[in-house]
Parts: structure tokens; sequence; C-alpha cells
């Protein structure tokens, strides 16, 4: 008997254009990773945010840990893990805001929403909340595809889907670090390249 399961999982096609989406945004997501601008409880925040929504297991644990090791407060985390955005900082809000709004859309944000997020935030911290809103959503579908193909293996597949098409997304997923894994070295090694002149003239100095 299949269960009821409401949450979005991916599909090949649906990844691939998830995925598409983020290596588009490539650069900016290395230094995102590298060299953040927002805060990494601000970061946190949005992952929650946008996992509240998708309601994905496994990021909703990994990233409550993570928020609460940035120094946010359990109660913060439980607030934004139930929608709930009135206790969130408020220069916070509206980012949390448009990541609720683009995990609602899966990833097609109204124009104008967009415009005010870099209007609020700058171009260079909107491109940080892009990124992590990126690598989040992948994330989650990712997650509830897994939990998915868990319930199949235990005989109780969700219909719609299959199980070489939940297998075959699993692994597909993992393409994407070949992409970024050398981008976010070949940054620090251009980062470093390009502070070691600065050491070197204060050593002389």
């Amino acid at each position: 008997m299949n269960r009821k399961f409401d949450k979005r999982i991916h599909d090949i096609k649906t990844q691939n254009e998830d995925i598409r989406k983020l290596l588009t945004h490539k650069d900016a997501f290395v230094e995102t990773i590298v060299n953040p601008v927002i805060s990494k409880a601000f970061s946190e925040s949005i992952s929650l945010a946008v996992t509240q929504v998708n309601g994905c297991k496994l990021c909703s644990y990994t990233h409550a840990k993570n928020a609460l090791k940035a120094g946010m407060s359990e109660e913060e985390v439980e607030y934004l893990l139930s929608g709930d955005f009135d206790n969130a900082p408020k220069e916070q809000l509206e980012a949390l805001l448009f990541a609720q709004h683009y995990a609602d859309t899966k990833g097609s944000p109204d124009s104008d929403a967009a415009g005010k997020l870099r209007d609020t935030y700058g171009e260079e911290a909107a491109k940080d909340i892009m990124s992590h809103l990126l690598i989040i959503m992948l994330a989650n579908l990712h997650g509830n595809t897994l939990e998915a193909f868990k319930l199949r293996l235990r005989g109780k597949g969700i219909n719609g889907s299959s199980f070489w098409q939940e297998l075959a997304v699993l692994v597909n997923f993992f393409k994407i670090a070949p992409v970024i894994l050398p981008g976010i070295l070949l940054y620090k090694i251009r980062r470093n390249e390009r502070s070691y002149p600065a050491e070197l003239e204060l050593k002389e100095a």
C-alpha cells in the first residue's frame, strides 16, 4: 500500500534544471563559500526558512544544528522551522520572506521581489543570499527524494515516481562536485597569490 507523501521530490529533468541554475551562478556560489558577505547565522536562517517550506527532514536536522553552533537560540530555530519570522532580526526579515517566496514558487520568484532583495541588501550580499537559496533548494529536494527512496525500499513507494527515477536522482546529484570543488580550490589559490605580495611588503618594511 502506498503511503501518502506530499513533499516535492526531484526527477532528472527538474534536478538538472536546479543544477543548471546553481552552476550558472557558480562563481558567486564559490565566493560565498570561501569569502561570505553575510554571517553564518544569517545564512543558516535562510536555509531553515526554505527547508520549512520544502519539509526536508535531513536538512531540518543539519541546519538546525548548524544554526545553534552559529549562536542562534533553540527558540529562534523553532520559530524559523515553523515559518514564523516574528522573532527574526529585522535586518534578516526581507531575505527570509524572499527565501520563503522562492521556495513557494519552486525557484521562480517574482522579479519585483528579486529587485527588492538587491535594493535592500546590495549586490554582494544579495549574491550570497541567492547562492544559499540555490544550494538549499537543491539539497532539500535531494533529501526528500532520499526519504522517498528509503520508503520504497520498505515497500512503501510513493505515487508518481519509481525506483529507477529516485536512484538516478540520488546519483545525479553528485555531478556538481567535480565543478564546484575545483572552483573553491582555485579561488583559494588565487586569493593567497593576491595576498602574498602584500604580506611580503609588510615583512620587508
